[in-house]
């Protein structure tokens, strides 16, 4: 029988640089992996779906982004800074019973 990886959705106030934002994400992500949890990092998994001008897309890629963070079981907040995006994930995981924690948290620092 195997044992079932938690999901952990990842958040945090992400660059305006797609670049730096992909790096960031990688990295709390690697973290994420390292302590058994399999992460779900939008930015991430939908990395070049989504076109970044058309507003259509925006709302495609932040529904989408909401149902993986309700499936999830946890929500890590990633980073020190939080922006109205991170706030709004944040209610929305209280909402749907997902437990809140940040990366310190998971990783123990």
């Amino acid at each position: 029988m195997s044992r079932t990886i938690p999901r952990a959705y990842v958040t945090a106030a992400w660059s305006k640089n797609p670049i730096v934002a992909k790096e960031e994400a990688k990295k709390y992500c690697r973290e994420l992996v390292k302590e058994g949890y399999l992460p779900l990092c939008p930015i991430l998994a939908f990395d070049g779906i989504f076109s970044t001008d058309d507003t259509e897309s925006h709302k495609l890629f932040s529904e989408m982004s909401e149902d993986l963070l309700r499936r999830a079981r946890f929500l890590v907040v990633c980073g020190s800074r939080q922006n109205a995006e991170v706030k709004d994930d944040i209610a929305i995981a209280r909402k749907a019973k997902v437990i809140v924690t940040t990366l310190d948290g998971v990783i123990g620092l």
